[in-house]
């Protein structure tokens, strides 16, 4: 069995009675490890690493901060009027399948289609069937603003 090389006592120990009591009136206040050792920072004009004021505080079988989840109710937005706005958007699903879809902001009424093509011709299709199929008149349109929601208009005199 070999023999520990380990110091048996420090004498440049950085650490007194008055650093330890501090770090656990800290933790009394319900400080974890790092806010302590800003606080020792700021204020004691101290500096400890983490490891020695986790140490610390093991020594002296302090429990863990344990945060409580609080469960958050999701706000789910909504507008306050069936066609208020509708979201349009197009996805690719496969290689020349292209989806759009157009959903109601109040209702979730939704509108899908396919095309094979995610261009300006086929927005304005889609959108025809999309003003056909929603059951109350559009106000409002929203989108990303890619390149398939514009065209351009050449008017013949």
């Amino acid at each position: 069995m070999s023999v520990s090389k380990r110091p048996h006592r420090s004498p440049n120990r950085k650490l007194t009675d008055q650093d330890r009591s501090t770090i656990l009136q800290l933790r009394g206040e319900g400080n974890g490890a790092r806010p302590i050792q800003t606080e020792l920072r700021l204020f004691g004009q101290t500096e400890f690493a983490l490891a020695t004021i986790h140490k610390v505080l093991t020594a002296a079988n302090v429990k863990p901060l344990v945060k409580p989840w609080r469960s958050r109710v999701p706000h789910r937005y909504s507008r306050p009027i069936p066609g208020d706005r509708v979201q349009m958007d197009t996805m690719k699903i496969a290689p020349g399948v292209y989806q759009y879809t157009a959903v109601d902001d109040c209702s979730r009424f939704r509108v899908l289609g396919v095309h094979p093509r995610r261009n300006a011709r086929n927005t304005l299709l889609f959108l025809d069937r999309v003003t056909e199929e929603m059951p109350f008149p559009i106000q409002r349109i929203q989108t990303d603003r890619r390149t398939e929601f514009f065209a351009e208009v050449c008017s013949v005199d």
